[in-house]
């Protein structure tokens, strides 16, 4: 690296760790870290710093944490003097006044093959719509949401065992070298941009508590699909007796009846089409248990059993 470039980097949650951990291992001169504001929680209702804040803070490195980012957040921005700033999970919108700021401008950690899967759940939408693959994008940013010209890209399978836990974790991880082997390229003017195709792009949605009741009407391969894509958060659930149980991780099996039922041992409930052999599951006020722990103490799914009467 020619010159010590005046970096800052905006990321919150544990995931957005490693490229962070990248570039202030590979030389650049971090001037200031950004993220969201510590958050109450746990039974005392403390606030924890986000993992990018406590890393940043063991450091020593200048760190931010505001609540708007608003005209006095704004100048504080204008005294670091960033050469380029890199996002990634932050979870705040990044006012257009900001982006001109850093002499190279913002870019931004994708996870998907832009212009797929815009939007705010790109992990989890790829995987609950079934598709084989999709990627990391580094772009970047304008005013537009993740529209900004593409700097590097790279594809990731999507298999039978991928799961939204395991999928950001590849991501994370693969986006460091990624983006570290790109990111001098680009400061330098060795890489050209590449213009998204707007006509060929989906919208990643957030995901609505709504969608995450499990409706066995649907097919189990749908189901299976929504199980593994919104694990561990915020996880497909149904309710029986009263209490509500999420499914972590299911199997599609060929078996078929009424949608609803429990329709073989250890636990096998029929869908549309097909039915799901459950092997992970989290019942309300516990912790996530495998379904023969979970059947030890409880003989309330026998064969026969309704789901859908609850």
């Amino acid at each position: 690296m020619k010159k010590k470039y005046r970096l800052v980097y905006f990321g919150s949650p544990e995931f957005s760790l490693p490229p962070l951990k990248t570039l202030y291992l590979g030389g650049y001169d971090i001037v200031g870290v950004y993220s969201q504001e510590p958050k109450k929680k746990s039974r005392g209702m403390k606030k924890i710093p986000t993992p990018v804040h406590q890393w940043a803070e063991s450091q020593l490195l200048p760190f931010f944490t505001p609540n708007k980012l608003d005209e006095v957040s704004l100048k504080k921005f204008q005294a670091l003097k960033p050469d380029i700033a890199v996002l990634f999970a932050y979870g705040k919108i990044i006012p257009a006044t900001w982006l001109n700021v850093p002499l190279y401008g913002f870019i931004n950690i994708h996870a998907s093959l832009l212009p797929k899967w815009r939007g705010a759940a790109p992990v989890q939408r790829a995987i609950e719509n079934g598709d084989k693959s999709t990627g990391i994008t580094i772009m970047k940013m304008n005013e537009m949401l993740d529209e900004g010209p593409i700097i590097a890209s790279r594809e990731i399978s999507i298999t039978n065992d991928t799961n939204g836990q395991s999928l950001i974790n590849q991501i994370s991880n693969d986006s460091c070298s990624l983006l570290f082997n790109n990111l001098e390229k680009y400061l330098s003017g060795k890489i050209s941009l590449v213009e998204q195709d707007n006509s060929s792009s989906s919208y990643a949605s957030k995901i609505k508590k709504s969608e995450t009741k499990i409706i066995w009407s649907l097919t189990a391969a749908e189901l299976n699909q929504k199980i593994r894509a919104f694990y561990p958060y915020p996880s497909m659930w149904f309710t029986h007796q009263g209490l509500r149980y999420k499914i972590l991780k299911a199997n599609v099996s060929n078996l078929v009846g009424e949608p609803g039922k429990v329709i073989s041992k250890p636990l096998t409930i029929a869908c549309k089409r097909g039915s799901l052999d459950i092997l992970e599951i989290q019942p309300e006020a516990k912790k996530p248990m495998t379904i023969e722990q979970f059947l030890l103490g409880n003989n309330s799914f026998s064969i026969g059993t309704n789901l859908l009467d609850d």
